[in-house]
């Protein structure tokens, strides 16, 4: 332990006498690990808050399709769905997009009475009262107790707004407006007794697979979601997008790696002579070769210690500017996102393996070749 901490000594010892060279192979890393760790950063979080916003996601949504195109349900269909073995719960869902003009963007005009994380105010409970998004309320200036007009058939709808919701569920309510079911079939232009969709609850999930051919028998033209493939569905997407990023990046791996090998083989004339002097006074190859790649080590260490810190900052204080478009992609009513930090151990593990890693494995050719030199030569300045 003394004789590797001794190394360790000496090891810091050069890193401060070729500073330059120690500081650039540092921030380099650093800067590595950094692009890589924002991007895997980025796509834990984004795949938590996921997680967080379908824990209410019913176990099976039914749709009937005409033309190939979703298109409305009759709610007399629930009662027949409700009455499979297996099923606990049928639920008609009121819901659509809805142009609004003053935004020059699509609107969700939801029909439901369930609570939802509100910043201020209280949900709709009468026809007439909405609950809008954050971001609809920023880009209109509206409050608790304001008026929004809403053209419905060449009129216009005024209703009250009782209720704004918060950001810290941004990602799931900025482009939304809730009201209660008969008027959001209102601002929709729904007839009555009709619904967008079906939500099914089960009493087991392991029943999915057969209730879905009951209800493509019972219902025709059905398209039934099963909430478990949605599930594997976002998992892919965002494995996709987060690998593509990564891929996109190896080009800035391969030119570091590039320049370290450059930076560790040219060893200069003091490094030689210091080298020959060690090996002149009783140092073996080993021990030569162990500082060296205690030097690579401590680097490695420092660098991704502070690419790790810069990829947090990037993705947690800064809200990942530019990154976060390539991953989340979002409509005209971008949501403030307030990322949580999520941090699965294999990421971590994936990121050492891809930069870390081969840094301190191209580390070791140069400082066996730097051990093999030939202390009389390199005293006197010869190759």
């Amino acid at each position: 332990m003394k004789r590797q901490l001794a190394l360790i000594d000496f090891a810091l010892g050069g890193l401060r006498r070729r500073l330059g060279k120690s500081l650039a192979l540092t921030l380099g890393l650093a800067f590595v690990v950094a692009l890589f760790g924002a991007a895997l950063l980025l796509t834990d979080a984004l795949r938590a808050e996921y997680a967080r916003g379908t824990g209410g996601m019913p176990d099976l949504t039914v749709q009937r399709l005409v033309a190939g195109r979703p298109a409305l349900i009759d709610v007399a269909v629930a009662d027949e769905l409700a009455a499979l073995p297996a099923v606990r719960r049928v639920e008609p869902r009121v819901w659509g997009y809805y142009f609004f003009v003053a935004l020059e963007a699509n609107v969700t005009v939801v029909g439901a009475t369930e609570a939802r994380t509100l910043a201020d105010g209280r949900l709709p409970a009468a026809d007439g009262e909405v609950a809008v998004g954050a971001s609809i309320a920023d880009l209109l200036g509206l409050r608790v107790g304001d008026e929004i007009g809403i053209p419905v058939e060449g009129e216009v709808r005024f209703s009250d707004v009782v209720g704004v919701f918060g950001e810290d569920a941004a990602i799931r309510t900025a482009d939304l407006i809730v009201a209660t079911p008969p008027h959001a079939r209102r601002l929709l232009g729904m007839p009555e007794g009709s619904a967008t969709d079906l939500a099914i609850d089960l009493t087991t999930q392991d029943e999915a697979g057969v209730l879905t051919e009951r209800i493509g028998a019972l219902v025709p033209g059905a398209r039934v979601l099963d909430a478990r493939l949605l599930e594997r569905t976002y998992e892919l997407t965002f494995d996709t997008r987060g690998g593509l990023l990564a891929l996109l990046l190896l080009p800035a791996l391969a030119a570091f790696l590039l320049l370290a090998w450059e930076r560790l083989t040219g060893l200069g004339p003091g490094e030689r002579r210091e080298i020959g002097v060690l090996k002149a006074v009783g140092w073996g190859t080993a021990d030569v070769l162990a500082a060296r790649m205690w030097e690579s080590a401590i680097v490695a260490t420092f660098g991704a210690t502070l690419g790790a810190v810069l990829a947090y900052a990037y993705v947690f204080w800064l809200d990942a500017p530019g990154l976060l478009d390539a991953l989340l992609g979002w409509s005209a009513l971008r949501p403030p996102m307030l990322l949580v930090p999520a941090f699965d151990p294999v990421q971590g593990f994936a990121l050492v393996a891809a930069v870390v890693i081969p840094f301190v494995a191209i580390s070791v050719v140069p400082a066996w070749r730097a051990a093999m030199i030939d202390p009389d030569q390199a005293l006197r300045g010869g190759e």
